[in-house]
């Protein structure tokens, strides 16, 4: 089989051969690129064809693809290539900012959501003599205990939901 010239290459060859000469899988590109390595295969393999600025912008820094002739591969106009889009990130600077910015943002989510489980964990304990309290008396009133019996379940949907949100970490 002839090896076509650099010029001859599509995108998807380009990004292929570019990240198996920097040696990187295409997990560890997709984690370096903030996507899924999914979509590395999808490029790779032509399916994902229009990658967008942001990405090929990516591909730079990671692969030393230039950006103009990666644009130029995924059919971005001239005027786009030259000039950029509105509101697209077109520097190493600015790329490398909002991949920070995203996983701090992701970070400081994932500490929410740990504060609001432990302070349902918290809630849990104090309910639980309320709960065992009223399950003990003879003559409570029904409505009252139905109201705390759900309180109980929601408790327990808390930390099940958490789990799940953890798992999909």
């Amino acid at each position: 089989m002839l090896k076509m010239n650099k010029s001859d290459q599509t995108l998807a060859e380009l990004i292929k051969s570019a990240r198996k000469e920097k040696g990187l899988s295409a997990r560890k590109l997709a984690s370096l690129l903030n996507i899924s390595h999914t979509e590395i295969n999808n490029m790779e393999s032509g399916i994902r064809i229009k990658p967008s600025i942001i990405v090929l912008k990516g591909l730079e820094q990671y692969l030393d693809i230039p950006f103009k002739e990666s644009a130029k591969l995924a059919g971005y106009s001239k005027e786009t290539i030259e000039y950029g889009e509105e509101e697209i990130i077109v520097s190493y600077e600015m790329y490398d900012k909002k991949i920070r910015d995203m996983k701090d943002e992701v970070k400081h989510a994932e500490y929410i959501i740990d504060q609001k489980r432990h302070l349902a964990m918290d809630i849990e304990d104090y309910f639980k003599d309320i709960h065992e309290y009223l399950r003990k008396q003879d003559n409570v009133d029904k409505d009252l205990l139905n109201k705390a019996n759900s309180i109980d379940k929601f408790l327990s949907e808390i930390e099940k939901k958490y789990e799940s949100i953890s798992k999909e970490k």
